[in-house]
């Protein structure tokens, strides 16, 4: 509810003011008994041993509010409340009671007669000892207060609903007088208006009867005129005196005086004197009139924003206000979906709904857009302005997990995953579970800014992850799961580091490279790839600890295997820079040779057994990088080094061949104890 300033501040002081004295009196009426109780219990004076400056004079509260009532009512619970306190302690003085009377030495009290009980004392009285009737009369006497000051509460929140109904009724009246003052005004404004088109029509008609007499007045001219011509003609004839002359003239003259008097001449006034006053329509007004006594327009609705779990993926639930006086018979919501190309939308594309309700759920819509909203009211009077646009959205589509961007360790996994929605997402939430507890979501990850998410994991287990969108509309239905197991590191091949020679499968786990070498104008380099060594990346955890994995090569292959910081040099090959560390295999015409290469520098290291699956072991805490045969379970070298960032599996073909990588193995008990 809308508060304003009263426009009558006189007229509201004088309602407060009287308001204020009737809530007095009825509150000193309502004291009355119970004043009138605590005088005749008291004598006239109550005072508190502990408190010896507050003495109150049991009298009528004259001027006193009934706030300063209240206080004083809980002064008088507090002091009840010490006294209880110290008769528990075995204190029986707590209050004196002092009176003008001298006191009874009875021990006994009569709760129907209010005094000491006496000798003679008629039995069908209730007499309980002094100590218990005066603690009787002190919980009556704490009842009544509490009693008394729920009232006074009750009282004053009645107040304030008067004083707020106060404000609603002088800010109605001023909006009534407001709509009145509008009527009226537009109703002169319609007189005004018809007045002027009949002074029109009555000044269009003086016009043209003023023209019509004009022409007729011309015309009557012109025939005097030639009257006149013709009789000076005949006079002037007739006194010539030559009569040969006179005879031979007089002839045309008596014809054209002859043929002149045979013309018609209209004789009459060809235009009316009277005036025809038009017909003033007077409908509008007459129709204004009478509504002045029916109810306005509505005003324009108010759209309220979005609330947050407000949507699905096909619906909304749309929400709108109005002021509480304006009466309404139905509401009429427009719905419009915003697209890229926002100009070529018109309100014609809009969608209208005929509601009854402040509310309305919107469905047949499509996932993650973004729609327009507004709203008008109509009743009987007619219907109110629009109001103003709203942009609600609907829950974005499950998002789509990408299985071959995915990436685990023993502690950890780095899922990635498509939005799979035109409109932006606020956040995503990741969800998991254990898969052999077959329980429901153990944990989730919230407000996620991007489409990738490293969650840390316990090792030797299996994990259901799922992915949620999420927008202000709500969250979106979960994604297809993905099973992580942290037995193992897990990942594949970087098919955007890899040369344009080599061939990744589809599978991301094995790399060819052909015999057939591409020219160099058919090979497509960018920042990422490989342009001198024919190589590729893996794509490894960023996660300090511990990873193992394998490689499988031919016998007669010629391969670099190792790792590479991320930002190694793709000009450069591997083991032939300080940014990667490599077991190289080249054949030579007496042997096959293996190198451990880094910076250039190899390692003098023999091997006599070729290994046709390589065991690589990364161990960041020890700042170690060791080979193995794994058939053999035969350690071949370590690199022993602190590796200040993370680094990412290299694999290269110096010539055609293939090699294949097994990831996600547990790594073996004769590595790890080492």
């Amino acid at each position: 509810m809308r508060r304003i300033k009263c426009p009558k501040p006189t007229l509201q002081r004088s309602i407060s003011f009287y308001r204020s004295i009737q809530f007095i009196t009825d509150q000193r009426a309502l004291l009355k008994p119970f004043i009138d109780k605590l005088r005749t219990a008291c004598n006239g004076r109550v005072i508190c041993r502990d408190f010896p400056l507050r003495v109150w004079e049991t009298e009528a509260p004259g001027g006193m509010d009934v706030y300063e009532m209240r206080g004083r009512l809980q002064v008088i619970a507090e002091e009840m409340a010490v006294s209880e306190d110290e008769e528990g302690e075995g204190d029986e003085e707590a209050f004196v009671m002092v009176s003008k009377r001298p006191s009874t030495s009875s021990s006994s009290f009569c709760r129907d007669c209010g005094t000491p009980a006496q000798s003679g004392h008629p039995s069908n009285h209730r007499v309980l000892p002094l100590q218990d009737a005066a603690q009787d009369m002190k919980t009556e006497l704490s009842l009544s207060c509490s009693r008394l000051t729920e009232k006074i509460t009750q009282m004053e929140n009645f107040a304030s609903n008067l004083e707020e109904i106060f404000i609603t009724v002088e800010e109605n009246f001023g909006r009534q007088e407001q709509n009145l003052e509008q009527h009226y005004s537009d109703v002169l404004q319609t007189l005004s208006q018809r007045n002027s088109e009949n002074s029109a029509a009555l000044q269009g008609q003086k016009k043209q009867k003023l023209e019509a007499l004009y022409g007729q007045l011309l015309a009557c001219g012109r025939l005097l005129d030639t009257s006149k011509e013709l009789i000076e003609s005949a006079q002037e004839l007739h006194r010539c005196q030559n009569k040969h002359a006179f005879l031979q003239a007089v002839m045309p003259v008596i014809k054209r005086i002859e043929d002149f008097t045979k013309e018609e001449v209209e004789l009459k006034v060809g235009v009316s004197m009277d005036f025809t006053m038009p017909t003033a329509d007077l409908s509008a007004v007459k129709q204004m009139m009478e509504s002045i006594n029916v109810v306005p327009a509505p005003s324009a609705p108010v759209m309220n924003p979005q609330v947050v779990n407000s949507a699905t993926t096909s619906s909304l639930r749309v929400c709108w206000s109005l002021f509480s006086d304006d009466t309404v018979d139905f509401y009429q919501l427009y719905c419009r979906q915003i697209s890229e190309d926002i100009t070529t939308e018109t309100d014609q594309d809009a969608s209208v709904r005929r509601v009854k309700e402040t509310h309305c759920v919107v469905t047949d819509l499509l996932p993650n857009a973004q729609y327009e909203f507004w709203v008008t009211a109509t009743n009987t009077t007619g219907i109110s302005p629009a109001s103003e646009r709203a942009v609600y959205m609907t829950v974005p589509s499950p998002p789509v997990i990408k299985l071959q961007e995915c990436v685990s360790c023993l502690e950890a996994a780095l899922i990635r995953w498509d939005s799979g929605n035109t409109n932006p997402v606020e956040s995503y939430t990741l969800e998991l579970s254990e898969a052999d507890n077959h329980s429901s979501v153990t944990e989730s990850i919230v407000a996620i800014p991007t489409c990738e998410c490293l969650v840390q994991l316990q090792p030797w287990k299996r994990y259901i992850i799922n992915i949620r969108a999420v927008n202000i509309g709500g969250a979106s239905e979960r994604s297809q799961p993905i099973t992580i197991s942290t037995t193992g590191t897990l990942f594949h091949l970087l098919k955007e580091t890899a040369h344009p020679s080599l061939s990744v499968s589809p599978d991301g786990f094995t790399m060819f490279y052909l015999d057939e070498d591409l020219p160099i104008s058919e090979m497509v380099f960018s920042d990422t790839t490989f342009s001198s060594c024919v190589a590729v990346l893996g794509d490894l955890i960023p996660v300090r600890g511990q990873h193992y994995w394998e490689v499988e090569v031919d016998e007669w292959a010629e391969y670099r295997v190792g790792v590479a910081y991320e930002d190694t040099q793709r000009t450069s090959y591997l083991g032939a820079n300080a940014t990667s560390w490599c077991m190289r295999h080249l054949l030579t015409p007496s042997r096959h040779k293996y190198e451990f290469l880094h910076n250039g520098w190899s390692a003098d290291v023999r091997i006599t057994v070729q290994p046709f699956r390589i065991g690589v072991f990364l161990d960041y805490e020890r700042g170690t990088l060791s080979f193995y045969n794994a058939l053999l379970r035969q350690h071949l070298h370590t690199f022993r080094c602190c590796f200040h960032h993370y680094v990412l599996p290299c694999f290269a073909l110096d010539k055609p061949g293939a090699l294949t990588l097994h990831t996600g193995l547990t790594a073996p008990k004769y590595i790890t104890h080492t």
